[in-house]
């Protein structure tokens, strides 16, 4: 369904589907995002979980679930990438705002990063409730959340993937209950999804908020600060990951390095940094 902002009646309301207006949303996920909205007038805060592969529309899931729910008033100070800036970014934020938390691809790269991480989101998500916040949580994988958080803090879980041909634009939900169900279910079969069915499956569309190009700054600058942390919190594998995260955000950005700038950003050379765009161009990520 299409909807779009009423300002006057001060709601969302439906448009048609072929209007070139309004925001795309599946119906089902929408009516679950208007009684998040109904629990927080209650008193109550909602961690939403969201994940998937790599460059499968992870952020513009989160990103459309954050302006609908925040009818239309979100900024890049609602944003933030790992748990550091999420707690700058919530003692700042009044009661019960929402806070869209992307893991940066490289949060989670090792498992002192992620022990760590998943420590500060405990601390994180006790403020959460005090402040009635909504808490958007983006990461690779649903199961390497501790159980606390993946089955009792969260409402529900967006699990992002692609269809047989790769093409992005699927979703799953897992309710309370699915979600604690897949969580045990899940864990023993490899970290399948299959396995309870989801309570629904919906498709979503690109969309940018009004403020994108600085939230790719933001995400690059992260993304900068782990490549140049010591090696010991970041693995081989995880390094090269970030660096075509960084090439992919380049191409995005209306202002963008040449190969040899970037090249000389991260200390490779521009046959390298060709070498990444040519094999993202095979896989339809650049």
């Amino acid at each position: 369904m299409k909807i779009e902002f009423d300002n006057k009646k001060k709601k969302w309301v439906e448009l048609p589907n072929d209007s070139s207006k309004g925001v795309y949303i599946d119906r089902n996920l929408y009516r679950k995002l208007q009684n998040i909205k109904t629990i927080q007038n209650k008193g109550y805060d909602c961690v939403i979980l969201i994940d998937g592969g790599r460059r499968e529309g992870k952020s513009i899931m989160a990103m459309t679930c954050a302006w609908i729910l925040s009818d239309c008033n979100l900024t890049i100070n609602n944003f933030a990438i790992g748990s550091s800036s999420a707690k700058e970014k919530i003692n700042n934020l009044p009661d019960r705002s929402i806070l869209f938390v992307d893991e940066g691809s490289a949060i989670f790269s090792s498992k002192d990063a992620m022990k760590q991480e998943l420590k500060e989101l405990i601390k994180i998500l006790d403020v959460v409730g005090m402040k009635e916040m909504i808490f958007i949580i983006v990461l690779p994988s649903f199961f390497d959340l501790i159980k606390s958080i993946a089955t009792r803090f969260s409402r529900f879980l967006l699990h992002i993937y692609t269809d047989n041909e790769m093409n992005r634009g699927r979703f799953a939900y897992f309710g309370t209950i699915q979600k604690r169900l897949l969580y045990t279910i899940g864990k023993k079969n490899f970290d399948s999804y299959r396995k309870p069915t989801a309570n629904f499956i919906g498709r979503f569309v690109d969309f940018k908020v009004p403020f994108y190009e600085d939230y790719l700054k933001l995400k690059r600058e992260t993304l900068l600060h782990i490549l140049e942390s010591p090696q010991k919190s970041i693995s081989n594998v995880d390094r090269v990951d970030v660096i075509r995260e960084l090439i992919k955000n380049n191409q995005e950005n209306k202002n963008k390095l040449t190969h040899k700038q970037l090249a000389d950003l991260f200390m490779s050379s521009v046959r390298t940094i060709q070498r990444y765009i040519a094999d993202m161009r095979n896989n339809g990520e650049y």
